[in-house]
């Protein structure tokens, strides 16, 4: 109604309305309990309002109760309804964009794949908090913009970098946090951490934990390789 009628949805003609939609009803009602309630609840509600709009207003010196426009609580609920109906098509088109895709389902692990286990104390789960608040540290002290650029790394090359530090300090424990210290962005820091896991599912290194902190310090193939 108020948008084939023109209506200030914020100045409702709430009589005319009422008594429109009251009309409508009684003309076009679905006999229907479950469909007729939600209408019989909005009849109920516009009586109400009606109602209250045609009893005085309290006076202007009366200062136990504010003059509330009755009709306040109909047209927050209409600007509500007015702002979810627009989203409506964009949630359609998502809808159809997700309706394109399809996910395979995750593949089984296979049962003679042999799992390294971590020292002892060490979860992959600590290990992954760490690593997340190593990222949003570097984020909060140097936010840095994100440009679409050609990648000038890979795991690999992470792999070769930290098993090269380990051939300058043999004996020296990496700290976890340090090896993050020289990456420009959050994708080279993705990478090192995943040549990190690779290096430690190899053996190459050993991921200890010590007063709260993680060191990579040589694996066993780290020393054949010796």
């Amino acid at each position: 109604m108020i948008r084939t009628q023109e209506l200030d949805i914020f100045d409702l003609p709430i009589i005319s309305v009422t008594d429109q939609f009251l009309d409508y009803l009684d003309k076009n009602l679905d006999p229907n309990l479950d469909s007729a309630s939600e209408y019989l609840y909005m009849a109920s509600t516009l009586i109400k309002i009606k109602s209250r709009y045609l009893l005085p207003l309290k006076a202007e010196n009366d200062e136990d109760q504010e003059n509330i426009d009755p009709r306040t609580e109909l047209v927050q609920a209409l600007i509500e309804y007015q702002q979810f109906n627009a989203i409506v098509p964009e949630f359609q088109e998502m809808q159809d964009e997700r309706g394109k895709s399809y996910l395979r389902a995750p593949s089984e692990v296979p049962e003679e794949l042999e799992k390294i286990p971590l020292a002892s104390g060490v979860t992959l789960e600590d290990l992954q908090q760490a690593f997340v608040k190593i990222v949003r540290r570097q984020m909060d002290t140097a936010p840095k913009t994100r440009n679409i650029e050609r990648e000038t790394f890979s795991v690999a090359d992470k792999m070769n970098q930290i098993v090269t530090k380990f051939k300058l300090s043999p004996d020296t424990p990496l700290n976890f946090e340090e090896l993050f210290v020289d990456s420009v962005n959050n994708d080279e820091m993705i990478t090192t951490f995943l040549a990190v896991l690779e290096l430690a599912k190899e053996q190459v290194v050993l991921i200890q934990k010590k007063e709260g902190e993680f060191y990579l310090t040589k694996g066993m193939e780290n020393n054949e390789n010796e």
